[in-house]
């Protein structure tokens, strides 16, 4: 039997081995601080690397989005305009979004497709 983190590994009569979350939880780590390949990572260590990568794919989903690196989703909200000046016929209409995202109309006919689409930007999705 193979010993990791100071525990016996057990196994099961078709030769599976199984991990403690502990014994999980510290390969998991060494294999983010190793800058190793899963597949090599899986290797010298002794652990299928598709179990690897389902422990990998579960410690993601368990993390908050945040600390994924993702935003955390944000509604958006209407804010006053002002125009400034007299505009020019052929001037784009630009929006600035949440994020730093910008939505420019040149053409009059757009608007309401503009419209739309900050609409459904507006709807709250599920993460």
């Amino acid at each position: 039997m193979t010993a990791t983190n100071d525990g016996i590994l057990k196994a099961d009569r078709r030769g599976r081995l199984s991990y403690s979350p502990e014994q999980r939880s510290v390969l998991v780590a060494a294999f983010q601080a190793s800058g190793l390949s899963g597949p090599r990572f899986a290797a010298l260590h002794g652990v299928k690397y598709q179990t690897l990568a389902n422990w990998l794919q579960k410690r993601k989903r368990k993390a908050a989005p945040e600390a994924r690196g993702l935003p955390v989703p944000a509604f958006l909200s209407f804010v006053p305009a002002e125009l400034q000046g007299t505009p020019n016929a052929g001037a784009a209409m630009e929006i600035l979004l949440p994020g730093g995202a910008k939505l420019s109309i040149t053409v009059p006919g757009h608007v309401q497709l503009a419209a739309a689409l900050i609409r459904e930007l507006e709807r709250p999705r599920p993460c």
